[in-house]
Parts: structure tokens; C-alpha cells; sequence
């Protein structure tokens, strides 16, 4: 996250409706209720399923994007009627990073990444201390203690469980996994990573020196913009904190490795005619499906993700308006492409849309979240409650209305659960049925990664030795209220 700052009028004007959180509303009892040992759930049958893409989306609730009245009419008007929404869908924390790494590892929430690894906590591009197992992994199964941001190699993503697994025996080797980082590497000397022969560059994160933990890529290139006064020439907006798998040295300390899967996105250039022309890593992996990923994270830059509310750049549509009108047009641009894909079409790839994050004040949980053994409160934030001078020392919570909170102090222990609901969108041609809602489900970022890794076959390992990262070993799958329909 690091909030959209370019919406300040938009936080005055939620704190101006007297909108309070109270902090007494959910007890430790009842945010983590019900069963801790994971539940299956109907999936389709083992290779039914042979790709995943998902595409992250940033900081808007339910309600807004789903909504009466919701600025992303692409969205809601054209891509539901292909796909299924799925209601009760939460995040698990509360800023970007949390969940970025929740998604991909099943690391929960610890309160430097609850910060986006920001200055304000003191914080940045540093290694989670000291970084080992915690000693109660049946509360806390494949959780590390301490406190950072950079993950030890222990520590795996999902992208190591694929490089490491065997499958399709007597097949073309296919593509493990990549991640795709809309303007990665524009910026070279401000990115960093290694060059990319299509351009930008590859595994671009922040140098780790002794002493240092500078990060350049927090936001966008130049400062962000405010009205009309947004910067010519701005044409690197990648933010590395939506990027997670440059936070796990088992990614990074493999420098080849890491190049070959953390790469730019590419481009998506609307034509005169109608429709776009498209360059770049995304496009050529999709053109058949032995190059198309077993796994795919799509990360838009903070424009093209509705992060900023008035773009440093422009968005897809050539405009410099971002929410959830920038985060529309970035789906309009590339979802023709990857629903018109061979692995899509053929039925063997499950796309997923969704956001990291509710609002501010929705600090939801559901599938029985749990804290992890750094921060008992997986929805609280030390960087939201952190007094902001500009704001004459006030912290977003107080700006926001939330009660409860003294500025700088962590709230009791389960009275802010996790990350709020954000809903979440699945398609797939042959298991899920056009223009369905499932109203009945309720999963978070841990559902996700652990479905994956089942739709997967990554049966082997993990928190519990059946495949599952961190908390998705507690999570449950997705059940026959997503996958809802049975090919003829």
C-alpha cells in the first residue's frame, strides 16, 4: 500500500462523515474460530488445471469496486459475465507487502511488512530477524520469527515449489512460474536488476549493503502528483513492494534464476482500429501453452493497479486518472489477451482478479485467519498509526475516524483480524460457470495459494507436508461453490 497520498481529499472527506472502526467489535475468540488444519474442497480433477494467473489490483473494497455506481464498468460490465464473483473474498493485512507475500509464501503479516517496509518504522529493504522457525509450528506451521521484510532462503515461494517439483513426464519442458512487472527497469538507475533484452530489466530490487537499506522504488518515478500537476516524461512507475518475490533470497541470491522469472511486463498499445497490439514477456508466453507459466503473478504499476488516485504517468488509456477508472482500464487492456490465450481457451488456466486490500477502516477476516507470531493483530499497521506532521501530527486512523488506536500503540491482541473484504473475480471456461456469484464461500489470500498449489499437483513439502506454504496449510481450498460447473 504506502496509502495513495494523492488522496488526501478523499481521506478528509471519510473523516468528515464521523465513519469510526471499533477496535471492540471482534474478539480474538471469534476472529479465529472454527477448524486449523486446512480443508480440501472439490476441486478439478489432478492436470485439469495446468496454469494460474493472477492479477493484483490495489486498495478498494467490495463495495466500491462491486458496488452500485463503481467507476470500473469494464470490470463489472463485461469481465463478471465471463467469469464468477466471489463475494466474501478478504485480504489478510493491511498494507500492500503483507499480503503481496501472504499470496505467494503463506507468511503472515509481521509489523515491518504491515508497514511496506517503510522508513517510518525505522524499517526498509531488510532481512526478516532473526529469520528462523518458530518453535510452535502447529500454531504457527511454516511461519519464521522476527521482524524485516527480505525473506532467508529457507523460506520458500511458491515459484521455488514449482522449480523444484517434476511433472508432465515426457512433455516439453514448460515455463515454472514468472512474475510480470508492468515498468520494471524503465528506470534503470533507479530500478536496478539485470538488462532485459525486451526492454526494462529483470529481478529489479533494492541492493542490500551493510548499513543500508535505501529503496528508490517506493513509489512512482518523481514525486507523486497532485491535480494537474503531474510530471512530463514519467515513464517508470513500478513500485517493488508489488513485486514479492524479490523479498525471498531463495528468489534473488539466484541471480539467473531470479532474471528468467522476475521480468517486465510489456506493453499494450491501443490501435486506431480497435483493440491493442501487445509486446513484451506477457504476450510471447501466452502465444502457446508450453510457454505460458504454470504460474503467473501480473503486478501493473501503481497507475495501471489504482494505487494512485492521479497518476505521476499515464494509465493504459493514455490518461492520468488511477483507482479503480486506471485499475479498468489496465483490464481492458490486457484481459482480451489473456482470455483469447491458447491455455485459457483450452480450459487448462484458472485466471484470478482481485486487490490486496480493503479500505482503510475493513479489517475483515475470514477462513479462519489467524495472527502470525509477529504481529497479533494482522489488519493493524504501525505505518497508519504513525503521526503524520503534513497532516499536523495526526496519524491516517485518526484521519480516517478509527477509534480506539493511541497513535504509535498496537491495538489488543485480535481486535483487528486481517486485511478486509475485497471479493475476487475466477475464470475458467470448463470449472466455473459465466455470470455465477458464489455468495455462500469465504476465503482469503491463503485459500488462493493453497487452491494453487493443489490445481498444481504440489502434493509433496510445505507446512505440513502436503504441499501447503505458511498459513495456506490452515486455509481451505476452493470449494464447488467456485468451480461450480462440470464440463460435458
Amino acid at each position: 500500500m504506502t496509502r495513495r497520498t494523492p488522496r488526501k481529499a478523499a481521506l478528509f472527506a471519510v473523516a468528515a462523515t464521523g465513519l469510526a472502526l471499533s477496535l471492540t467489535a471482534a474478539s480474538p475468540a471469534a476472529a479465529h474460530a472454527g477448524h486449523h488444519g486446512g480443508s480440501a474442497g472439490a476441486l478439478p480433477p489432478a492436470g485439469a488445471v495446468g496454469h494460474v494467473l493472477v492479477i493484483d489490483l490495489e486498495n478498494e473494497s467490495y463495495a466500491a469496486t462491486f458496488g452500485p455506481g463503481s467507476p470500473a464498468a469494464y470490470l463489472n460490465g463485461t469481465l463478471l459475465p465471463q467469469g464468477e464473483l466471489v463475494q466474501n473474498y478478504a485480504a489478510v493485512g493491511h498494507v500492500s507487502l503483507d499480503n503481496y507475500l501472504a499470496q505467494v509464501s503463506g507468511q503472515a503479516p509481521n509489523l515491518v511488512t504491515s508497514s511496506d517496509c517503510g522508513t517510518a518504522t525505522g524499517a526498509g529493504y531488510l532481512d526478516v530477524r532473526p529469520g528462523t522457525p518458530d518453535p510452535d509450528q502447529t500454531r504457527y506451521p511454516g511461519q519464521v520469527d522476527g521482524q524485516g521484510c527480505v525473506y532467508p532462503a529457507g523460506v520458500p515461494t511458491i515459484g521455488d515449489q514449482l522449480q523444484s517439483a517434476s511433472y508432465l513426464p515426457g512433455l516439453p519442458t514448460v515455463v515454472d512460474w514468472r512474475e510480470y512487472a508492468e515498468d520494471m527497469g524503465n528506470d534503470p538507475a533507479r530500478d536496478g536488476g539485470a538488462t532485459d533484452p525486451l526492454g526494462g530489466t529483470d529481478c529489479a530490487h533494492p541492493t542490500q549493503t551493510a548499513g543500508s537499506a535505501a529503496d528508490a522504488t517506493g513509489n512512482a518515478e518523481g514525486p507523486n502528483a497532485t491535480g494537474s500537476q503531474v510530471r512530463s516524461g514519467i515513464t517508470d512507475q513500478y513500485v517493488d513492494r508489488h513485486n514479492p518475490f524479490v523479498y525471498f533470497h531463495s528468489v534473488t541470491d539466484a541471480a539467473a534464476s531470479c532474471a528468467r522469472h522476475v521480468v517486465p511486463l510489456g506493453a499494450a498499445t491501443a490501435q486506431p482500429s480497435g483493440g491493442y497490439r501487445y509486446s513484451g514477456h506477457l504476450a510471447r508466453d501466452l502465444a502457446g501453452p508450453f510457454t505460458t507459466p504454470r504460474f503467473a503473478m501480473i503486478s501493473p504499476n501503481v497507475c495501471d493497479d489504482g494505487h494512485d488516485a492521479t497518476c505521476a504517468g499515464v494509465n493504459a488509456a493514455g490518461t492520468t486518472t488511477g483507482g479503480l477508472a486506471g485499475a479498468d482500464a489496465f483490464l481492458k487492456a490486457w484481459m482480451p489477451l489473456i482470455l483469447n490465450s491458447p491455455a485459457y481457451r483450452d480450459g487448462s488456466m484458472l485466471v484470478m482478479v482481485t486487490f490486496d486490500e480493503g479500505d482503510d477502516t475493513d479489517t475483515a477476516a475470514t477462513d479462519n485467519e489467524r495472527p502470525g507470531p509477529g504481529n497479533a493483530n494482522p489488519g493493524y499497521s504501525p505505518l497508519l498509526n504513525t503521526p503524520i506532521p503534513a497532516f499536523g501530527g495526526a496519524t491516517y486512523y485518526q484521519l480516517l475516524g478509527v477509534t480506539g488506536l493511541t497513535p504509535g500503540q498496537q491495538p489488543p491482541a485480535g481486535t483487528m483480524p486481517g486485511g478486509g473484504r475485497v471479493g475476487a473475480v475466477l475464470f475458467n471456461r470448463f470449472w466455473i460457470t459465466p455470470g455465477s456469484v458464489d455468495t455462500t464461500g469465504a476465503y482469503n489470500h491463503y485459500s488462493a495459494l493453497r487452491t494453487f498449489e493443489d490445481l498444481l499437483g504440489l502434493t509433496t513439502g510445505g507446512a505440513d507436508g502436503r504441499g501447503h506454504l505458511g498459513f495456506a496449510a490452515s486455509a481451505s481450498d476452493f470449494g464447488p461453490d467456485v468451480f461450480n460447473r462440470v464440463p460435458r
